[in-house]
């Protein structure tokens, strides 16, 4: 009962995985001649992976997050939802040049990557 159960689950993560696949993104908003560094954490001052992913390369997305929902961001008046999308940006978790690490969104194109992984 217990191999049947466990075979089950197993299959259960393998189907799952593979119908769940990252989107990729193009790199923008880095200069020609730099990198784009990783953070470790979701934060500013956060430790930094140094890469070798440039303007025009691609990164898979392992998904984005911010500190401030949607809706409280609209329940704001313009001056203050501006400053708080500053203040607490989207940060996304990327897979990229054997590396992983978070990035903020202003980084990454929303249309995504043309190359495959």
């Amino acid at each position: 009962m217990r191999v049947v159960f466990f075979s089950l689950l197993f299959s259960f993560f393998l189907l799952a995985s593979e119908s769940i696949v990252p989107s990729s993104f193009t790199v923008s908003l880095v200069k020609l001649c730099e990198v784009l560094e990783f953070s470790e954490a979701p934060h500013r001052k956060a430790k930094k992976i140094i890469t070798h992913v440039s303007s025009g390369d691609c990164v898979q997305n392992l998904g984005c997050m911010r500190e401030v929902t949607e809706k409280e961001l609209n329940e704001m008046n313009e001056t203050k939802r501006a400053h708080m999308a500053w203040k607490y940006p989207v940060w996304c978790k990327v897979d990229a040049d054997g590396k992983r690490g978070w990035v903020r969104k202003q980084f990454l194109s929303d249309e995504g990557c043309k190359e495959n992984l």
